[in-house]
Order: structure tokens, then C-alpha cells, then sequence
């Protein structure tokens, strides 16, 4: 029985072996593959990295973390039954060459992922030989035109490149058949051909300068399911054939050109999860159908010209993110938005003030509730200071110091206040007592799968920053910082900034792109502002100032995001406005200094008050004493001092007789008396005006 089961032993191990060994072997690529991998690599930039027959194998390099390097290989048996690679991916490994003509001699590659490196050049000529159905080239350096011989890739399916000089070439995406296009960063006309991908299920132009309205031939579309167009350059109105998009889950659209057009009809849009029209000229009342969307989680409909009151019903159970910021509506703040676990920014309205009492102004468990300028109050503190009644100042202030994202630090003699306990969040409102500022955050970072994100603060751990600008605020959307009780005058502003969610070197970590606009006083000042161009660099300070009045007590400085930059380098979410410390100064203001003369006299009467005080005690304590002593010894020497009458007197000396008189000194005369009883004997002086005869005996 042992041996039987040895046996058997024997002949599974053997199994196993003979199957692995068939897993080898059957894996194994052909040599021309093999070099031609070691080929792709080299021409890409790699070093050190070498293949073998085994590479199928191979996926050696697994991420862990978002950025993490990865380093895969694909392979399937052919009709040859030979394994042939079918796809590449080399992410985030940095690498600095070019994209590699030699994946010509892969047959079957169908998917090549080289996103996130440092590749520059163009798509090579000989791809289009291929049956390629992905490509993806996002985060590197690629620059020209897209090339015309794209177009002969007709199996593509998927493709996203970004290049770096906004050049033309879209007409040669409307050539492809494919069903997922993201482009960035060109310029020109969307093409009419575009209208005949109607097998498009992802459509993404953000971050583009073409010129032109939005085609009415998106409506040809009718299998997408994401259409992002945030920034593109294009002009509205949003075409009303938008309704005909019944399958959409994503729909993003900000910052179009124009003015006072109807709310777009999105009724059909039963499966909708994201709407997002944000700075699009939309007119007119709140729809109360949105309401009726049970899939909508984010709702950002900021910076419109909506009007009227927000309906008072139920909203749907699944929306999280409420963003209403900048419209024009009135009324009370209805209690049905107010839910928790969710995000409402009703900044920048005209809402009726809310008092403290008032539901909108109570606290709701994990209710995140934005409602800085939200009312149309007659006090200009009122809306700055939402939920407080009849606030007035108690002084004025002529400067304003604030470390954003940071702690409190000093600089130059001066402290920068620091609000770096506040972590921010979607809708986020914050103002300190002991202070007179505070800070309006809106916005949810998009793609970061995070919901749940309410740390707006980067920091950076760079020596070379000093602690004003190792960390900074940032939002997705917009960012103001307002100060109040502040003197009517001039001052001067300074921003300060650092871009620290960058870095230098060859890598992709140095290829974002931020930029967006500042508003001072509801002026805009600064329009896509890039703060590494200003620098010159990152983890470089640099700082920025304006003249400015203020002439109701309220300094307001916004920072806002237009759609402009890269939102996805070098991770998803790293886009919008970003600001290391902001001061306000009065030039001419001088503080009251205090008189040094009266000082002076002061402390030195004040000191000669306590000093003849003092004086008068000590005299009074030396009389007190003398008398003590005299006292003391006059009962030593059995002597008494009694009081007699003038008629007393007068009877001892028989009043003051000649024959009285025993003699004359300094004094005045002397007499000689004895009382009544005939037992005490008197000596009598003559009564003297300015002294006494106690004195002229004891004291001198």
C-alpha cells in the first residue's frame, strides 16, 4: 500500500512537473520578438532592463501605490501556436526617450500603454502597419501636429495623447472609427467628420483652444456615455440636440462664452450620475426635474445666471455634491438640500439672510454647508459673516498676515496666522473670532476617487522652502480669502505662492500645468495664472502685488479654476488654485508712537509722589518713636506731666509775684509756685508763643 501511494506521489510530482514545464515552454516568444522587445526598450529610454524568451511571464514591476512604476507584458498563442505579444504597458517608469518605430516587428501588439514617462517626438509612421485598438501616450512630452497617417489605423479604438504645443491635427481624429478619443492641449476647428463616429462612447476636448460653437452633431452620438468639454475654447449655447444623449453617465461642460441661454433639457438622462454645466451663460429658474434624477451624485451648476428659488422637495438619496456657488437665487434656504452626508456650496446668491435660529444655520450632522456671501443683507458684514445678526466691528484694522494651509509663523517681524488646523473640504466656510478673516473653499476634485477628501492642503517636504511655503491651500474650483473690520484706505497685497505639487528633473512628476484666474475686489487681475511659469521653476517662491482700495471694510481676494491646465499629473486631482501666504499692508499707516517728555515728567512725578510720601511716613514713624522715648523716660526718672489751669497757676505764684521770681533765661523769667495742698512745688515759664518748654528740654 506504501508503495503504491509513493507511486502515485511520484507520478503527480512528474504531472506537475511536465505541466510546468509546457507553461515554459508554451510561454516562450520567438527570438525576433524578444530582441525586438530589448529594441522597443532601449529606444525608450530604458536602462538595464533585458528580456528573454520568459517575458511573458515576466510582469516583475506591479504597482502598489497610484504612481507606482509598472511594467507589463501581455501574450496570447497564435494560429502558429507560438505565443506573440499582444500588449505593452510601461507606465510611470520616467523614461526619456521616444516612442519606438520598432513595435512594427510585434504583429499581434493590439494595446500599448507608454502613459506617464517622458517621451518626446511624434506617433512613429510605422504603427500604422498595426492592428492597434489602444493607444495611450498621456504624461509625456510628444509635440506636433497629430499626424494625418493616424487616420489609417482604422481599428483603433481608444486614443489619448497630450502634446505639448497646441497644434492642429484633429481633423485626423475624425477619421477614426473609434469609440473613445481624449485630446488635450489643441487648437482649431472640431471637424464636421467627428459627426460620423456614432459608435463614440467617450468624448473628452478639456484643456483645448479650439475656436467655433459646440456642434450641433453631437446628437449623432447617441452611444456616449461621457462628454467632457471644460475649457475647450469652444462658445455656447449648449446645443438643445444634447437631450437626444439618453445614455449619458458624465456630462461636463464649463466656462463657454456666452450669455442668457435657457437651461439645457437633460430629462431623458434617466441614468445620469454627473452633471456638471459650470460657467455656461445658463438663464432662468432652478428645474425642478433634477430633483427627480434617483443616479445624480454631483450637481455643479456654479457660476450661471439662474434665478428664483431652489424647490423645496426631496432631493435624491444618492447626490452627495451640491454646487449652486455664484447664480442669482433668492428665497429661504429650503430645508429638503440640508441633508447629511452631503456637500452644499450656495456661496455667491442672493438668498434671504439667515439668522442663527434659521435650519440652514444649525448644525447637521456631516453636512458640509457653504454660506459665505449666500444672502442679499443690507450690512456688507452680514455676508461675510453668515448666521450672525447685527455683528459690528469693535476696531479697525490697517494689515491682514495669513499663512495658507500652514501654522502660524513669523516673517520679518510680522505673523503670518496660520490655518492649517482647517483641512478644508467640497463646501467649506471657515472664520475664527479672534481674527478678522477667514476663507470660502468650493468644489470637489474630479476623478480622485475620493468623496471623501477634506484635506485641501498640500505640503511639501523641501529644504530649500522656508516653513511660509512648505505648504499652501488649494481647491478644484474656487478659493477666496476675505478679510473684514479693516480701516477704509489704500493698501498693498501681496500673494504668495510655490508650486509644490510638482517637481524638477526628467520626469513626469514635472510636466503638470496649473492655471487659473485671481480676482481681487471682484476685479479679475490675473487670467491663467501658471505659478511655475512666474517662478521660473518649482519649489521656487514668488510673490505678486496690487494696489488696492478698501472702502467698506472688506478686503476679498478669489482664486478660481477655468478648466485651463492638466487635471490628471502627475496623479488624477492635481489641478486649481493653489496660494502659500497672502499680507495686506497700509504703506502710509504709522503707528501712533507714544510721547517721550510726558512719559518722562510722568514717571518722574509720580516717583517724587511716592518718594515725599514716603518721606512724610518716615517722618511721622521718627515723632512717633522720639515720643516713645520720651515717654519712657520720663517714667524712668519718675517724672509726670500734669495739666494745670491758668487759675491754678495763677494762685501757686500768687500771680506771678515779683518775690515769685527766681531768675531769667533764655526762656523768659522763672517763678517758683506751690499748689493749694501745699505738696507739689512748681517751676513756671512764661508761656511761649513759637515753642514749648517740652521741646527746648527733650527734642533740642
Amino acid at each position: 500500500m506504501s508503495f503504491l501511494k509513493l507511486d502515485l506521489l511520484l507520478v503527480s510530482i512528474l504531472s506537475l512537473s511536465c505541466l510546468w514545464t509546457q507553461v515554459l515552454v508554451s510561454a516562450a516568444l520567438p527570438r525576433a520578438e524578444v530582441d525586438a522587445l530589448n529594441q522597443i526598450a532601449k529606444t525608450m529610454g530604458a536602462r538595464d532592463w533585458t528580456f528573454d524568451a520568459n517575458a511573458c511571464d515576466l510582469n516583475d514591476i506591479l504597482p502598489v501605490q497610484e504612481l507606482d512604476p509598472t511594467r507589463n507584458i501581455t501574450c496570447n498563442r497564435g494560429l502558429d501556436n507560438t505565443h506573440h505579444i499582444t500588449e505593452i504597458q510601461f507606465k510611470h517608469c520616467n523614461l526619456s526617450g521616444t516612442l519606438p518605430p520598432e513595435l512594427v516587428q510585434l504583429p499581434s501588439i493590439q494595446k500599448v500603454d507608454f502613459a506617464y514617462n517622458y517621451l518626446n517626438g511624434s506617433i512613429p509612421v510605422e504603427w500604422t502597419l498595426l492592428q492597434l485598438k489602444f493607444i495611450s501616450v498621456f504624461g509625456n512630452r510628444l509635440s506636433g501636429n497629430i499626424p494625418s497617417y493616424l487616420a489609417d489605423i482604422t481599428s483603433l479604438t481608444y486614443f489619448k495623447p497630450i502634446l505639448r504645443n497646441r497644434t492642429s491635427g484633429v481633423q485626423e481624429i475624425s477619421k477614426l472609427g473609434n469609440s473613445e478619443t481624449i485630446l488635450h492641449q489643441l487648437s482649431g476647428s472640431l471637424p464636421t467628420g467627428l459627426a460620423e463616429l456614432k459608435n463614440l462612447t467617450d468624448f473628452r476636448i478639456s484643456d483645448n483652444n479650439f475656436n467655433g460653437s459646440i456642434p450641433e452633431f453631437i446628437q449623432n452620438w447617441k452611444q456616449l456615455e461621457r462628454l467632457e468639454m471644460q475649457g475647450s475654447g469652444l462658445h455656447g449655447p449648449i446645443p438643445s440636440s444634447i437631450s437626444v444623449l439618453e445614455n449619458l453617465k458624465l456630462l461636463r461642460i464649463s466656462d463657454i462664452a456666452v450669455r442668457n441661454h435657457p437651461f439645457p433639457d437633460l430629462r431623458k438622462m434617466a441614468g445620469i450620475i454627473t452633471i456638471t454645466l459650470r460657467n455656461c451663460g445658463i438663464s432662468g429658474e432652478f428645474p425642478e426635474y433634477i430633483w427627480r434624477m434617483n443616479n445624480l451624485r454631483i450637481l455643479d451648476l456654479s457660476f450661471n445666471r439662474l434665478t428664483g428659488k431652489i424647490p423645496n422637495v426631496a432631493t435624491p438619496p444618492s447626490l452627495k455634491f451640491i454646487f449652486l456657488t455664484g447664480n442669482f437665487l433668492s428665497g429661504n434656504i429650503p430645508a429638503s438640500i440640508l441633508r447629511k452626508e452631503t456637500n452644499v456650496d450656495l456661496s455667491y446668491n442672493n438668498f434671504t439672510h439667515q439668522s442663527p435660529e434659521q435650519p440652514a444655520c444649525q448644525e447637521i450632522q456631516s453636512l458640509n454647508l457653504n454660506l459665505f456671501r449666500s444672502s442679499s443683507g443690507d450690512s456688507n458684514l452680514s455676508g461675510v459673516l453668515p448666521c450672525r445678526n447685527n455683528f459690528k466691528c469693535d476696531r479697525y484694522w490697517h494689515s491682514l498676515h495669513i499663512n495658507c494651509g500652514g501654522n502660524d509663523v513669523k516673517v520679518n517681524g510680522s505673523t503670518f496666522e496660520g490655518d492649517g488646523q482647517i483641512g478644508g473640504g467640497a463646501a467649506t466656510y471657515h472664520s475664527q473670532d479672534d481674527t478678522n478673516w477667514g476663507f470660502s473653499s468650493s468644489g470637489d476634485f474630479t476623478d480622485d476617487n475620493d468623496e471623501e477628501n477634506k484635506r485641501y492642503i498640500a505640503t511639501s517636504n523641501s529644504s530649500d522652502l522656508s516653513e511660509l511655503y512648505i505648504n499652501a491651500r488649494i481647491a478644484p474650483l474656487s478659493l477666496t480669502y476675505f478679510g473684514y473690520c479693516l480701516d477704509n484706505r489704500n493698501y498693498t497685497l501681496s500673494l504668495h505662492f510655490a508650486e509644490i505639487q510638482f517637481s524638477n528633473g526628467i520626469t513626469f512628476h514635472s510636466l503638470g500645468r496649473r492655471l487659473f484666474d485671481i480676482y481681487i475686489q471682484d476685479k479679475l487681475v490675473e487670467r491663467n495664472f501658471d505659478v511655475k511659469a512666474e517662478a521660473s521653476g518649482v519649489l521656487k517662491p514668488v510673490a505678486r502685488s496690487y494696489n488696492v482700495t478698501v472702502t467698506n471694510h472688506i478686503i476679498e481676494i478669489r482664486f478660481h479654476w477655468a478648466g485651463k491646465g492638466t487635471t490628471a499629473l502627475p496623479k488624477r486631482g492635481i489641478y486649481g488654485p493653489l496660494v502659500s501666504a497672502i499680507s495686506l499692508n497700509d504703506p502710509n499707516f504709522k503707528p501712533e508712537k507714544k510721547k517721550v517728555v510726558p512719559i518722562v515728567v510722568g514717571v518722574v512725578a509720580g516717583l517724587s509722589l511716592i518718594i515725599l510720601a514716603f518721606g512724610i511716613l518716615g517722618w511721622r514713624y521718627y515723632l512717633r518713636t522720639k515720643r516713645r522715648k520720651e515717654r519712657g523716660f520720663m517714667k524712668e526718672s519718675d517724672l509726670q506731666t500734669i495739666s494745670f489751669t491758668l487759675k491754678q497757676i495763677k494762685a501757686a505764684t500768687n500771680n506771678f509775684d515779683s518775690a515769685k521770681k527766681i531768675g531769667e533765661g533764655g526762656f523768659g523769667p522763672v517763678y517758683k509756685g506751690q499748689l493749694a495742698d501745699g505738696d507739689q512745688l512748681l517751676l513756671v515759664y512764661e508761656y511761649m508763643e513759637n515753642n514749648s518748654l517740652a521741646h527746648a528740654l527733650f527734642v533740642n
